[in-house]
C-alpha cells in the first residue's frame, strides 16, 4: 500500500512533464498499432487503463468519430487533470474519466460505477509493468470484457539486465521483465504479438 501511495505521488508530479518525457511521438508506432488491433468500431465502448494524460484519446476518436464511449481510468490526479484538459480543448463529449485503483477494477466495480455498461474492447498500455498484483488485474479485465471482446496490452519487456532497462524502471517506477504477454497468451483466444523499439516494447492482443 505504501509503495502504491508513493507511486501515485510520483506520477502526480511526473504528469507535469509526462507528455514531454514520454512523448506521443516516441510511442506513436506501437500505440497506433495497438489501437488498430482493438478493431474499434463506431458506437462501441473502450476502456483505457491507465489512461495517463489521455494520449490515446485522439487515436480512439479516429475510429469512434465521437460516438460510443471512452472510459479512461487512472489513480493519479495529476494525470487525470491533463486528460481532462485534452478533453476540454478538443470538446470531446464521449469520454468519461474516473479516478480508481487498477487492482479494484472488477465486475462489482463495473456494476457500481458504470451501471454494468458493456465493455467492448480494452487497452491497457504502460501500466501492467507497474501495477501490483498484475496477473489479477488481467484476470479482472478479461472478466468485465464482453464475450468475444478484444483486449490489447502495450508495455515494456526487457528480459535481460541492461542500462536501458534500468533507466525505464527508474523513470516508470515499475518492472520491465514481468512475463505479461506470456500470461495473456494463456488466457485469450487468437493471441497475437508484435514488438517495437528493438524488441523492448510489445503489443499483445487476444479475444475473450
Amino acid at each position: 500500500m505504501k509503495n502504491q501511495e508513493n507511486a501515485t505521488k510520483y506520477y502526480d508530479n511526473f504528469s507535469k512533464i509526462y507528455d514531454f518525457v514520454s512523448s506521443k511521438r516516441y510511442y506513436h508506432k506501437p500505440r497506433q498499432y495497438a489501437i488498430e488491433q482493438l478493431e474499434l468500431k463506431e458506437y462501441q465502448t473502450v476502456l483505457n487503463l491507465p489512461c495517463g494524460t489521455g494520449q490515446n484519446f485522439s487515436y480512439f476518436q479516429n475510429y469512434l468519430h465521437q460516438t460510443g464511449q471512452i472510459i479512461g481510468i487512472d489513480l493519479s490526479d495529476g494525470m487525470l487533470e491533463k486528460s481532462q484538459r485534452k478533453i476540454k480543448n478538443h470538446q470531446w463529449k464521449n469520454i468519461k474519466i474516473i479516478k480508481a485503483d487498477a487492482t479494484k477494477i472488477n465486475s462489482n466495480w463495473v456494476r457500481e460505477h458504470l451501471n454494468e455498461i458493456k465493455i467492448d474492447v480494452i487497452l491497457c498500455d504502460l501500466g501492467l509493468s507497474g501495477f501490483p498484483d498484475w496477473q489479477n488485474v488481467i484476470d479482472n479485465l478479461l472478466d468485465i470484457l464482453t464475450p468475444n471482446g478484444k483486449i490489447v496490452i502495450m508495455d515494456w519487456y526487457i528480459e535481460k539486465p541492461s542500462l536501458r532497462g534500468e533507466f525505464i524502471k527508474w523513470i516508470g517506477k515499475g518492472e520491465v521483465n514481468r512475463p505479461i504477454w506470456q500470461y495473456l497468451q494463456t488466457k485469450v483466444e487468437q493471441f497475437k504479438i508484435r514488438t517495437f523499439k528493438q524488441g523492448d516494447i510489445f503489443v499483445a492482443s487476444g479475444r475473450k
